[in-house]
């Protein structure tokens, strides 16, 4: 969880410098956060490769709590970043000249996070693809599902509030 004080007795250019360093802390925590769900998704797939039995399920079972755990970091650090970006995003503009370095180094954090998001995808294909070949499944089904990403992630959030804990 990600909580974060502002103190009002600082000057309003200090604020916002603060807040931009804030965000990039946030963007920091998101990719550590992702580059274990890649090594969790890296570290099942190898998994899929021993013999099926109740160790493996365990693991399993024990490195899906560890994603999880994972994914809700991920989740608090895009709605942090968000409801702080919200609040600054009238002023990026007027100042992108003045925060030129910091601005640039949170794209390139984006950016990082972006590429992370594909490995991760990519790495989750392969697994399915190696549970499906070790329970015997057609390795590949011909199903495209497109979805925007905002709507995805709704009901992701939707559906991570529902279950039980």
């Amino acid at each position: 969880m990600i909580i974060y004080y502002m103190d009002n007795t600082l000057s309003h250019d200090k604020q916002f410098e603060t807040k931009l360093a804030l965000l990039q802390e946030i963007l920091n925590k998101k990719k550590d956060a992702l580059s274990a769900i890649l090594n969790i998704s890296e570290n099942q797939e190898n998994l899929y490769n021993q013999p099926p039995g109740e160790e493996r399920r365990e693991f399993l079972m024990g490195m899906g709590r560890l994603k999880q755990a994972q994914i809700d970091e991920v989740i608090a650090c895009d709605e942090v970043f968000q409801r702080i970006f919200d609040g600054l995003s009238a002023e990026f503009e007027e100042k992108s000249a003045e925060y030129k370095e910091q601005i640039q180094k949170m794209q390139d954090s984006i950016k990082e996070v972006l590429e992370l998001d594909v490995k991760i995808r990519a790495q989750e294909e392969k697994s399915r693809a190696k549970v499906k070949e070790s329970y015997g499944l057609p390795a590949k089904e011909n199903v495209i599902i497109t979805a925007n990403k905002n709507y995805i992630l709704e009901q992701y959030k939707a559906n991570s509030k529902n279950k039980p804990k």
